[in-house]
């Protein structure tokens, strides 16, 4: 069973899914925003992140199974990062969908090498030294998180998941708000609809929480909230 972290107790459902290298501590501040404004906010760590255990032989359908048996049935309101997106999408049918910063066609084939040197690499320089000077522009505690989400970080189930992704095309089909950084490598431009938050990058809500809650809420719910 996934590990799972919960704000709230509202009477609307809200899931967040996280992608590769963080974990559900990312949502550190929008997990109680969205408690705020009336949800049950439940946040997993996937296989092989925080505290969940490895998955050796993950793929997305691995995965989206595990999601699926830890959140509720019902769900109001899907917010999926980056590769978290291809997972949710084979997992849930949310009332409502946000992506964020995720990538849409088929995914690259890479060798298992080359993923596992990548994130090596990567998840040695999550560190908070390093992510200071990288981000001067997070919060102290969006750097926190992400260094700690890298101690627990599982790269044998990055490769494993990467790999078998490899050429297929995991685009979720239900449609939604996307929300992408500014200068994105995985969401164009000119993708229809797409809201862009200035300044931004990867991970789109670090450092911009306001612009970011404000595309992911409706008017409705800014409004009665207010």
């Amino acid at each position: 069973m996934l590990n799972v972290r919960e704000w709230g107790t509202g009477p609307k459902t809200a899931v967040l899914v996280h992608g590769i290298l963080s974990d559900s501590g990312c949502w550190w501040r929008v997990g109680p925003d969205l408690a705020s404004r009336g949800y049950r906010v439940v946040a997993v760590d996937l296989p092989g992140h925080g505290r969940s255990a490895p998955m050796p032989d993950a793929t997305v359908e691995r995965m989206a199974d595990e999601v699926a048996r830890a959140v509720p049935s019902e769900v109001d309101l899907a917010v999926a990062h980056s590769m978290g997106s291809f997972i949710l999408g084979a997992a849930l049918t949310p009332r409502r969908v946000v992506y964020v910063d995720a990538p849409t066609g088929a995914s690259h084939r890479i060798p298992e090498e080359a993923v596992r040197a990548t994130y090596e690499k990567a998840r040695s320089k999550r560190t908070l030294e390093a992510l200071a000077d990288k981000h001067p522009e997070w919060d102290v505690f969006d750097r926190e998180a992400e260094a700690a989400a890298a101690k627990h970080f599982d790269v044998e189930t990055a490769v494993a998941l990467l790999v078998n992704a490899g050429g297929r095309d995991y685009t979720p089909a239900q449609r939604g708000v996307v929300i992408r950084a500014e200068g994105s490598r995985f969401v164009p431009e000119d993708t229809p609809g797409a809201v862009t938050i200035k300044g931004a990058d990867h991970h789109v809500w670090y450092g911009h929480h306001d612009e970011f809650m404000a595309a992911v809420c409706d008017e409705t719910e800014v409004a009665s909230n207010k």
